[in-house]
Parts: structure tokens; sequence; C-alpha cells
């Protein structure tokens, strides 16, 4: 904004455009702005909700996969996969996050540094 400022100033672009422009880029200010708030105002239960409902499609994303038509085969390939590199004989994905990451550390076994994550001590 600032640039198309001092080019307004130095007459490199109309007034009339660097108006419409300025709106526009003010109305998309506002609206990432408000966004940035909405995410502040999300409680600790939605986003425990949120991190098991990944983890349930990160778990079931191949049962899922395998069931559904090709659209919703897309629809889901969309929702995890944000590109994909091929070669004679593989396929690399690059995953969405928080999906590289689950696939990151499945890939690593980097699921904990304990042997069990269930530290609480037996009820015999």
């Amino acid at each position: 904004m600032e640039q198309a400022y001092l080019d307004k100033l130095d007459g490199k672009i109309p007034d009339e455009f660097w108006q419409r422009r300025s709106l526009e880029w003010q109305s998309e200010e506002s609206e990432v702005v408000g966004a940035l708030r909405g995410l502040d105002q999300i409680t600790e239960k939605e986003q425990v909700l949120n991190a098991t409902r990944i983890l349930e499609l990160a778990n079931k994303a191949c049962f899922l996969y395998l069931k559904q038509n090709p659209a919703e085969q897309a629809k889901l390939l969309q929702l995890v996969v944000s590109n994909c590199r091929i070669d004679a004989l593989n396929l690399y994905p690059a995953y969405r996050k928080p999906f590289d990451l689950i696939a990151r550390r499945a890939k690593n076994e980097e699921w904990c540094a304990r042997h069990d994550s269930n530290m609480r001590p037996s009820g015999s």
C-alpha cells in the first residue's frame, strides 16, 4: 500500500486507480483482522474438538478414500494434500497442515519420547 501511495504521489498511477485499490485493500485488511480476532475467540473445548476430528480423519483417511466416489475422493485429497510429485514408480505427496506433521511423525515414529505415553499407575 505504501509503495502504491508513493507511486500515486509520483504520478505513476492515476488517482482514480489509487482510490479504488485503496478501498479494496482496506476492505481486505478489515476482513483479515476480523478473521484473526475470530481465531482468538476459539475456546479450548473447540480446539480439542478440532484436533480430535483431524486425528480421526487422519486415522480413517485410507478407508474413507477407498469407499468414496471419485468426486468425494478428490475433496478428501484436496483437504489433506496440497501437491504431489511423481517419478517412474512413486508418488510423493506434499501434505497440508496439520497432516504434514502427522505424516512426518508417523514416518519417523516420533510419537512419544517414552515407551508409553500413559504414565498412570495400573489399577491391579
